[in-house]
Formats: structure tokens, C-alpha cells, sequence
């Protein structure tokens, strides 16, 4: 069997900067997380929000 190619190998073959992937990837999950809650809670039909 191959051995497989880590992702930090993968972004680097491909020239993508690091700390910009890391920043995405840290961006995507944010949003999976808030698009669960929203899923989760969806059967509220009013949404309270605090403004400052």
C-alpha cells in the first residue's frame, strides 16, 4: 500500500500559504458549527438576538 500524503504536504505541493489554509479551515468549521445550532434549532420560529 501507498503511503499516503499528509494535507501540510499537500498544501505546500499545490503553493498554497499555510497560515492561509489554516485560516480557511478555521472559517469552514466556524460555519458547519453555526449552520448545526441553526439546523438544531430551526423549529423556533423567533430568533433572539442582543445588539450592543
Amino acid at each position: 500500500m501507498k503511503p499516503t500524503l499528509e494535507l501540510q504536504e499537500i498544501v505546500s505541493a499545490l503553493g498554497i500559504d499555510p497560515f492561509r489554509f489554516l485560516a480557511w479551515q478555521e472559517k469552514e468549521l466556524a460555519e458547519k458549527l453555526q449552520n448545526a445550532y441553526l439546523e438544531e434549532h430551526k423549529e423556533f420560529d423567533t430568533v433572539y438576538g442582543l445588539v450592543v
